[in-house]
């Protein structure tokens, strides 16, 4: 593992690529070694191979190095807010940020009655069917929008979810108005949610903070207000910061 991280930094210092046998020598590794922990980077997309055989860092180790600061900025005093909220209402908390089509949760607090094991930090949540992800959307130019999603008809991940850009659209103004947006069982069968936004010094939104509970009690009415509140609070940190 250590040896992998290694060859990861060496390859982010050399950004042109390098083979196998450089890679062994700066490492002071056996070649077949350094072979075999490139086929294991490569194969996780950590690292591609170019047309030449030499070797670069790949999508996967921009996408988690980009995700890096988004974290980091909403860590410390930030948190506090949010661990606010989620005393007080005693469901799932979380925050989440724009990367293409999905929003990434990278803080969350869990209610004492976890709803999905697989729903955590890290996870990846189509924009267009989460809460956190419509707010996000409605806050975007029409024309990344359409950037994003090109065709009419959308991806769907459950029954519930919307199912054509015209659908997706009409909802931005009403998301607009009232400041926040809703899941109706749109990412999981049986939890609903709302979500607002975070915005930094310059008033642009570049998070959303949700609550979310099993939709048979979860009654979203019951915290516009406290979600507003601790999404205020998270903003005034952000800019108190510039």
């Amino acid at each position: 593992m250590a040896t992998a991280l290694r060859v990861l930094r060496l390859l982010a210092d050399n950004p042109g690529g390098m083979g196998i046998t450089e890679v062994a020598r700066a490492l002071d590794i056996a070649k077949s070694k350094a072979h075999l922990l490139l086929a294991t980077l490569l194969e996780q997309d950590f690292v591609e191979r170019t047309a030449d055989s030499r070797y670069r860092l790949g999508l996967t180790a921009f996408e988690v190095g980009s995700a890096v600061p988004d974290a980091a900025r909403f860590g410390g005093d930030l948190i506090t807010p949010m661990r606010a909220l989620a005393d007080l209402c005693g469901e799932a908390v979380s925050l989440a940020v724009l990367r293409n089509r999905d929003a990434i949760m990278i803080q969350r607090f869990e209610t004492k009655h976890v709803l999905r094991a697989e729903i955590g930090v890290g996870t990846r949540m189509p924009l267009i069917s989460c809460a956190s992800g419509k707010f996000l959307l409605a806050h975007m130019p029409e024309e990344q929008v359409d950037s994003l999603y090109p065709e009419e008809v959308l991806p769907h991940v459950t029954v519930h979810s919307i199912r054509t850009k015209s659908q997706l659209k009409a909802t931005f103004p009403e998301i607009r108005r009232q400041g926040y947006a809703l899941n109706d069982e749109e990412y999981a069968e049986g939890i609903s949610g709302i979500a607002t936004g975070v915005a930094d010094g310059s008033g642009q939104y570049i998070a959303a903070l949700s609550v979310a509970g099993p939709t048979s009690r979860f009654r979203a009415d019951q915290w516009i207000e406290p979600l507003a509140e601790a999404a205020h609070k998270m903003t005034e940190l952000l800019s108190s910061r510039r």
